[in-house]
Formats: structure tokens, C-alpha cells, sequence
């Protein structure tokens, strides 16, 4: 399955004065796409599968076919911004990638991660149910090697070597949909209080030390 879309938490961080930008698992450069409509910069990406590089290379500067768990991105030179949005649940050492990628990021620069809440609750309502079940996409997408929770996705900030800048929860109330006005400021207390619930996604944002 190709990959295609825009996480707009993470686009939003993306700061508007970064120059030259890595997307870490980058699709089809759908997010490149988005960048570029908006400011101009170098989006350089690098995925897993050669049909999503073919579809990304003209918005891409590269696009970049290699295996994340091994790639060496060093000889990339340094970047404005790097992201890596719904893509280290699928390697088999986060952490050891995110080190991997530290010398990549300027002085200045910053690195945004989305890892999705394998506890955000319509899971734990499964989990309830005694169902532990992968699927074809989603917080038990079969591709997932890694799981991450509100604590142990902060911790990979450090572990490797930068410092959070932000930890930001996104999600909601259960059927805030429904109350109008009210459900921005419900969402806010709700992901505020229990992060760890009600939020499906967590992006943390970090930067040097």
C-alpha cells in the first residue's frame, strides 16, 4: 500500500523559514507537495518502496529508495527540519535511527515526531475485550514493529540525544463531535488530563541540546 497524506499537527511545526527539510518515510511526497505550495524549500525523502520514490520525484530533491533499520543518512549533509511522522512503529530500533539522524539536524534545526497511542482508548476497549489484533492500518497496523504510550514516546527524545522542545497530544473526547462549540475547549481538557487516553497520536518536537 502506498503512502499519501498530510499529518497536519506535524505540517503545522514545520517552521516556515526551513530551507532545506528530510521527510523520513516520505510516501508518495505528499507532504513535499504541501511544503512546497507554501514557501520554497528542498524536501529530500527517503522511503521503503520504489513506486512511492517514482510517484514523489518530481516534488522530492531526492527521492530516496533504502532500508531505514540500516541507512547511513550522514552523507545527506544537515537539514533545517527533520520529520519523521508515523514512521519509527515500523523499524526495528527507533531509537537507534533517531541517533542515526541527530548529526543530520543543524545547529539550530528541529526534528518533529508523530508516533501513534497504542492506548488511546477505542484500543483499550479492545484490549479489554481480549482482543489483540493487527490490521491493515491504524494503531495495530500488521506492519508495526515498536509500540509506543505518552511516557515511553517522550522517552525517545532524550535517549537520543536532543531535548523536547514540545510534547503535544492529539485527539479528543469521546463524541465531542457532537457538542458544538464546546468541543474545541473539551478536547483541550480531555487531552490535557489524560493524554495517555484520549490522545491517538503524540508529536514531540525537539532540537539540540
Amino acid at each position: 500500500m502506498l503512502y499519501g497524506s498530510v499529518n497536519p499537527p506535524v505540517f503545522g511545526r514545520i517552521p516556515r523559514t526551513a530551507r532545506r527539510i528530510l521527510d523520513v518515510g516520505c510516501g508518495v511526497g505528499t507532504l513535499a507537495r504541501a511544503i512546497r505550495s507554501e514557501w520554497p524549500a528542498q524536501v529530500v525523502g527517503i522511503t521503503h518502496t520504489p513506486e512511492e520514490a517514482e510517484q514523489g520525484r518530481d516534488v522530492l530533491e531526492p527521492a530516496i529508495v533504502a532500508d531505514l533499520n540500516v541507512f547511513d543518512p550522514t552523507s545527506l549533509g544537515q537539514f533545517d527540519c527533520i520529520v519523521c511522522s508515523h514512521v519509527l512503529e515500523h523499524l526495528v530500533d527507533p531509537l537507534n535511527v533517531l541517533a542515526r539522524l541527530r548529526p543530520c539536524l543543524s545547529p539550530q534545526g528541529r526534528l518533529i515526531v508523530a508516533l501513534p497511542n497504542v492506548l488511546f482508548w477505542r484500543q483499550r476497549l479492545q484490549f479489554l475485550r481480549g482482543r489483540f489484533q493487527y490490521t491493515d492500518g491504524g494503531l495495530m497496523d500488521r506492519t508495526h514493529l515498536r509500540f509506543f504510550d505518552w511516557q515511553t514516546a517522550r522517552d525517545l527524545i532524550p535517549r537520543a540525544g536532543l531535548r523536547i522542545q514540545e510534547a503535544a497530544v492529539d485527539g479528543g473526547f469521546p463524541g465531542s463531535r457532537l457538542l458544538g462549540p464546546l468541543r474545541p475547549s473539551l478536547d483541550a481538557l480531555a487531552t490535557r488530563l489524560a493524554p495517555g487516553l484520549f490522545g491517538w497520536q503524540f508529536v514531540v518536537t525537539a532540537v539540540h541540546p
